[in-house]
C-alpha cells in the first residue's frame, strides 16, 4: 500500500503549453519606381492596407490559439458559510391563497418569511504558541419545520452548526434567542436545532411552520425563491428557476481531506455565504429544498445546489425524535477509489481509502489505520460512501460489526464496536 500512497501524494498537474504563432512574409524586389505624386500616394495607401491585413490576421490567429489551447479551470465546489440565529412565536400560520397560474412572489414571501431563521454561530478556537484562545463567528440560515408543546424545531445544514460552542437564532433580525442542537447527519449535511417555546413567548416574536412541498414534482424552468441570511446581513430574497434535477455533486472538505457526495437540484437563484440551510420555495409557497452548496470560480454564475425535501424529510424527523443515537458511527474520513484510480495506482480493489481516523473513535480503538482500503462492511461489498451508509443503516450504536480492509496489499477483517456520532 505504501507505493500507491506515495504516488497519490506526488500527483502533479501539467499545464498545457501554448506555442505562439509566427507569421512569415516573403519580401520581393521592388519594382522600378514610377514618377509622380500619384505613384507615391498609391504605394503609401497600398502599404497601409497590407499592414492592416497582416495585423488583423495576427490578432485573429492569436485569439483562435488562445481559445483552443489555453485551459480555463473551474474551482472545486465549495460549501457555503455558516451561522446560528433566533426564533419567535405565531402558533397559527396565516394561509394566503396564491394563484398558481400567475404567482405573486410578494405574497409567497409574506407567507413563508416568518418560518425562516437567521443563524449566528460562535466557534471557540484554541490558542497556540503566543496566540491566546479566540472566537470565530459565522452565519447561516434555517427554517422551522415542526413543533411540539415545548419546542420549535429548525432544519439547517450540518456544516452551518458543526463544532460550534454557541448558537443563537433570529426570525426578525433583531431579537435573538439561544438554540440547542438536537442532532445532525454529516453524511447528508443536515442538522436539527430546537428553541424553547417559553423563550419565544417571552420575546414576543411571531413565527410560523413552513409548508413542505413535493420536490419530485419540480421541473427544469419552474420558478423558485431562496430566502436566507445572505452574508450574515439578515433576511434577503433572491428569485430564479430550477436549472436541473436529479444531480449528484461531490463537495471537498480540504481541512479534513474528505469529500461528501450529495443528491441535489440546481438553481440559478443567487445564493451566497450565509444562505446555507435556508429554504428554496416554489410558486405555491412550499419549501422544496435546503440550500447547501454553490459552485465558485472564474466565469461561473448561477450554480447553486439544494437538498430536495423528498430526500431529507425522513432524516429530519428522525433526527428530531432520536438525535444521532439511531445512527452507527465508525469515526473515519475517507475518499472513494473508483476503477480508474485503482488501475492508475495498482490498488488491489475499489473501495474507500481511509485518510484520517478520528481520535478516540470506534475505528481508533479497533485499530484502523490511515491508508487502509475499506472494501466491505458486515459482508456487504463497499465501493463508495452510499454503499457504506446503506450497510451501516442496518446496525445501531453498540453493535459489533466486521469490516474488511486491505492493508499493505493483504485483506484483513477488523472487528469493531460501533459508536454514536458526536453532536458536533
Amino acid at each position: 500500500m505504501n507505493d500507491y500512497r506515495d504516488n497519490m501524494d506526488n500527483l502533479e498537474v501539467f499545464e498545457p503549453t501554448v506555442t505562439p504563432t509566427t507569421i512569415v512574409t516573403t519580401q520581393y524586389p521592388h519594382e522600378r519606381k514610377k514618377s509622380g505624386f500619384a505613384r507615391k500616394l498609391l504605394l503609401t495607401m497600398l502599404a497601409v492596407a497590407v499592414g492592416g491585413i497582416f495585423l488583423g490576421l495576427g490578432l485573429s490567429v492569436g485569439y483562435i490559439a488562445m481559445q483552443h489551447f489555453v485551459e480555463t479551470r473551474a474551482e472545486e465546489p465549495t460549501l457555503i458559510a455558516q451561522e446560528p440565529a433566533v426564533y419567535t412565536i405565531a402558533h397559527e400560520r396565516q394561509v394566503i391563497t396564491i394563484d398558481s397560474q400567475t404567482p405573486d412572489f410578494t405574497e409567497i414571501i409574506a407567507q413563508v418569511k416568518d418560518s425562516v431563521v437567521s443563524i449566528q454561530v460562535t466557534t471557540a478556537l484554541r490558542g497556540g504558541g503566543f496566540l491566546p484562545p479566540s472566537e470565530h463567528h459565522g452565519a447561516g440560515s434555517g427554517f422551522i419545520f415542526a413543533m411540539d408543546d415545548e419546542y420549535v424545531f429548525i432544519a439547517t445544514n450540518h456544516h452551518v452548526v458543526a463544532n460550534t460552542s454557541a448558537i443563537t437564532v433570529s426570525l426578525d433580525d433583531n431579537e435573538r434567542v439561544p438554540a440547542n442542537m438536537i442532532g445532525s447527519e454529516p453524511d447528508y449535511d443536515l442538522a436539527v436545532l430546537a428553541v424553547s417555546l417559553e423563550v419565544l413567548e417571552e420575546k414576543g416574536v411571531p413565527f410560523s411552520i413552513a409548508a413542505l412541498g413535493c420536490s419530485d414534482r419540480m421541473r427544469m424552468g419552474d420558478s423558485v425563491v431562496a430566502i436566507g441570511n445572505a452574508m450574515g446581513a439578515g433576511q434577503t430574497v433572491t428569485k430564479g428557476i430550477i436549472s436541473a434535477v436529479n444531480l449528484q455533486i461531490t463537495v471537498q472538505d480540504q481541512s479534513a481531506r474528505t469529500s461528501l457526495t450529495l443528491d441535489v437540484m440546481q438553481t440559478d437563484a443567487a445564493v451566497n455565504q450565509g444562505n446555507s440551510g435556508g429554504p428554496l420555495v416554489n410558486q405555491y409557497g412550499e419549501v422544496i429544498g435546503i440550500v447547501t452548496a454553490k459552485l465558485f470560480g472564474h466565469g461561473i454564475e448561477g450554480m447553486g445546489y439544494v437538498l430536495p425535501t423528498n430526500n431529507i424529510y425522513d432524516f429530519l424527523m428522525e433526527i428530531k425524535e432520536l438525535g444521532t443515537e439511531r445512527h452507527a458511527w465508525l469515526g473515519i474520513h475517507s475518499e472513494e477509489v473508483n476503477e480508474n484510480i485503482r488501475s492508475m495506482f495498482n490498488l488491489p480493489s475499489t473501495g474507500l481509502l481511509i485518510r484520517m481516523v478520528v481520535e478516540d473513535s470506534p475505528a481508533y480503538h479497533a485499530g484502523f489505520q490511515e491508508w487502509d482500503l475499506l472494501v466491505s462492511f458486515d459482508g456487504h461489498p463497499v465501493a463508495n460512501h452510499p454503499e457504506l451508509l446503506a450497510a451501516m443503516s442496518l446496525r445501531r450504536p453498540g453493535d459489533e460489526a466486521s469490516v474488511g480492509v486491505y492493508r499493505n496489499g493483504e485483506l484483513i477483517e477488523i472487528s469493531i464496536v460501533l459508536g454514536s456520532r458526536p453532536l458536533t
